[in-house]
């Protein structure tokens, strides 16, 4: 096997021969560009996602069209020699043309929006934004006020963007995606840092679905959230929620206090999240040779988590920036109660469930941009994290006569890498490269048989390219990925190469169609690796496999988006394959004993159809929607334990947000899966919605009230039904409540000192993604 530096070399040879290739063909082709700025007439703020359409004369051919950026900047490219005209239009202003013959030269400077009188009214009262559009490989959402009077946190913010939905435990699911990425300004975040946002800072939500070769391999999705233009002074808020009754708690209270002056901010945050609730976990147990096992396990979880932020934001000049954070967090999650078994086979079995758990968690992380002067408008930015936890948990079933004893200290350290650079090889193509650097180590402190280390080397680049109504990526990401465990002797070198690709054509104003192909890996996980051997019943038994291996998944959809500005609707016809993929394995033993752990079981292959969208059906009343339609197969290594297993299962959801008067908002959310099977087993959980009210009391205080799952009872938030060759099994995870969980909301913000004109900086607060189209 060749060496990964040698790699490296042919590897950065190839992407300069290709990009010079590139830039002689593109430059070969009589193009010029077009570049102006779209500004309120009264205010002469930025016009920011404005329409500039560029139409051929005399037939009115649709041939180029773009939206201006933050800055109300736009740009569009164009063959020369023909003769066209441009409008420029915008929901709540008037529209306006110009024709070629009009404009002098390629720069057309500043051009002024004036408000239309017919729709003044509407804008001012909601401070409507268009809701979305698509551009590249992103669909991006614009927060009015309606998404901000309905909201008190960032999490709160991601509840409203279709497709996505944020479950019991905080956990985000975009689309049947679970691995999500989060951004924050460009900077790498997890969801607890998104818990303490306000709802006011999010200016605009950026949902990619199919990530490019410059994000993790593991990444099924990516959520960018990029923040509003801060003011000099500073700002707070205080937000809490009260449960009414003590059978359920789930809360998650946050504090923010932040500083800023035109080239400095400091912030520093709290969140907690403290949900408490009654579980009930059961099992029904058949096997071939005529033994039944009924399990039940009532418990009360505690679940507590507290987290601090702190962090230090500086622009070095113009076009740097340097941004540094740290967070330390310290959480416990406990099932006390009682366990009871039956079986026809013997005595009834009881015992009391006595957990103890304590965790901590310290993450820092520093983030550089820097922007080069010159017409190429190429970038650099670093971005490097460090994560490392320690626990101690116990589990302890007791008896009069004997006890059962389960300890581990986990340990866990994780340090990641990742460089970008971006430049302009001409008006049409832009490249991107990079490389990412991660390592993991996992141990635990109380058995010395397991210590697994892993570190991936990453190099990848992609390049961009757009026409004058066509855009694609093209992009190859190459890791190398060492493995090492205490059960193998040596490291275990494994290369991957993961291409992805993009295609886009924008029929007109409207419609745009978008095709998508990636590569990408999945990698084992602590509790998977971990083979400390549990105790969980006198009849189960559970450990991890040091044995399991990467596996890849590969995905294509072609999209359709349909946008009216009130409307936006992206239609997608999917298909995904995951090969050689981990899988929870459960097996009988010699001796009858149930064993559970992890195995790379086989392939499992989805096809089907998405829709997912905004729609304002007035003024006061918007809703989100998300649907998915799929059959699902898997194929398992061994066809006799595992036979192939299909079915078609069904994820929706959807969230609505009701403006009423003297500024009280309703919300209703809703997610819903059907039955999906993997190689073994099929997994179901109930239906989960929320109903939301919030009011506001002048401009900083806000109160509200929150029910979930009004008259339900009862939650299934786990099921599994799984089967082998000589058992089959029913397991359920279910949340007892009222009849009617109520729990209360106050928020108090200020935010203190004038509003000035920060000084303007030439460095990006976004990913590197072609801003060019719609």
């Amino acid at each position: 096997m060749k060496s990964f530096p040698n790699f490296h070399k042919r590897f950065a040879f190839a992407l300069m021969a290709f990009a010079l290739t590139v830039s002689f063909l593109s430059n070969a082709q009589s193009t010029e560009k077009l570049t102006g700025t779209l500004l309120h007439s009264q205010t002469e703020a930025p016009v920011a996602y404005a329409n500039v359409v560029m139409y051929q004369l005399p037939d009115s051919l649709f041939i180029a069209g773009a939206n201006t950026n933050m800055d109300g900047v736009f740009e569009l490219s164009y063959l020369v020699g023909k003769s066209f005209f441009l409008r420029f239009s915008y929901m709540g202003f008037e529209s306006f043309t110009l024709s070629s013959e009009e404009l002098q030269g390629n720069a057309l400077g500043t051009l002024y929006f004036q408000e239309s009188e017919s729709l003044l009214e509407a804008v001012l009262i909601e401070g409507e934004k268009v809701k979305g559009i698509t551009e590249g490989e992103k669909a991006v959402f614009m927060i009015n006020k309606q998404h901000v009077g309905a909201s008190n946190t960032g999490m709160d913010i991601l509840n409203l963007i279709p497709g996505v939905f944020v479950d019991f435990n905080q956990n985000i699911r975009i689309s049947g995606k679970n691995k999500v990425l989060i951004f924050v300004n460009g900077a790498e975040r997890d969801h607890r840092f998104v818990q303490q946002l306000r709802a006011e800072q999010i200016d605009q939500v950026e949902v990619i679905l199919n990530p490019s070769a410059r994000f993790a391999a593991e990444a099924d999705a990516v959520i960018h959230i990029l923040l509003v233009e801060r003011e000099s002074g500073f700002s707070g808020m205080v937000y809490g929620e009260m449960p009414i009754s003590r059978n359920e708690v789930y809360s998650f209270p946050s504090a923010s206090m932040s500083f800023y002056t035109p080239k400095f901010h400091a912030y520093t945050s709290y969140n907690g999240a403290f949900s408490i609730f009654d579980v009930v976990q059961a099992y029904e147990r058949n096997t071939t040779e005529g033994t039944q096992i009924q399990m039940e396990q009532k418990t009360r979880q505690r679940s507590i988590s507290n987290t601090i932020h702190q962090g230090l934001e500086y622009a070095l000049s113009s076009n740097t920036l340097l941004h540094g954070y740290i967070a330390g967090s310290w959480f416990s999650e406990t099932h006390n109660g009682s366990i009871e078994l039956q079986s026809n086979q013997g005595d009834t079995w009881t015992a009391k469930r006595e957990e103890e758990d304590r965790n901590r968690s310290l993450t820092t992380a520093l983030y550089f941009q820097h922007r080069f002067h010159g017409e190429k408008e190429s970038s650099i930015t670093v971005d490097w994290t460090q994560s490392r936890l320690r626990g101690e948990n116990q589990l302890r079933f007791l008896q009069e006569e004997e006890r059962f004893i389960n300890y581990i200290r986990p340990s866990q350290q994780v340090s990641n890498l990742r460089t970008d650079y971006s430049t302009q090889l001409n008006p049409n193509w832009r490249l991107i490269t990079g490389f990412q650097l991660q390592r993991q180590h996992f141990a635990n402190g109380h058995e010395n048989d397991f210590d697994f280390r892993s570190q991936v080397h990453a190099l990848y680049g992609s390049f961009n390219w757009k026409g004058e109504d066509w855009d694609a990526e093209f992009g190859m990401r190459v890791e190398e990925i060492q493995l090492r465990t205490l059960s193998q002797e040596g490291r275990k070198n494994h290369f991957f190469f993961l291409p992805n690709a993009r295609l886009g054509h924008v029929w007109n104003e409207k419609h745009s169609t978008r095709f998508f192909f990636r590569s990408a890996m999945v990698y084992p996980l602590f509790h998977q690796l971990n083979n400390f051997e549990a105790f969980l019943d006198p009849f189960t038994l559970s450990f991890g496999n040091q044995d399991l291996q990467p596996y890849t998944f590969h995905q294509a959809n072609v999209e359709h988006t349909w946008n009216t500005g009130n409307l936006l609707l992206m239609n997608a016809v999917f298909f995904e394959k995951r090969s050689q993929m981990i899988n929870e394995l459960y097996a009988l033993n010699s001796e009858g004993l149930m064993e559970v752990t992890f195995a790379n079981l086989g392939d499992l292959f989805q096809t089907g159809i998405q829709s997912s969208g905004a729609m304002r059906l007035s003024k006061q009343f918007s809703i989100n929607h998300m649907l998915r339609v799929f059959h699902s197969r898997g194929i398992g290594n061994d066809r006799e334990q595992f036979p192939v297993r299909d079915r078609v299962a069904i994820e929706t959801g959807f969230s609505g947000v009701l403006a009423l008067e003297k500024d009280i908002f309703l919300t209703l959310r809703f997610r819903y899966l059907s039955p999906v099977n993997d190689i073994q087993s099929d997994f179901f959980s109930g239906p989960l919605y929320f109903l939301a009210a919030e009011k506001k009391l002048g401009d900083q205080w806000k109160l509200g009230i929150t029910s979930a799952l009004p008259f339900s009872r009862r939650f299934t938030y786990y099921g599994l039904e799984t089967r082998g060759k000589d058992f089959q099994q029913r397991s359920t995870g279910q949340i007892h409540m009222s009849r009617i969980p109520l729990w209360f909301t106050l928020s108090y913000s200020f935010q203190k000192g004038k509003s000035v004109q920060k000084e303007k900086k030439e460095v990006s607060s976004g990913l590197h993604i072609n801003k060019k189209g719609f």
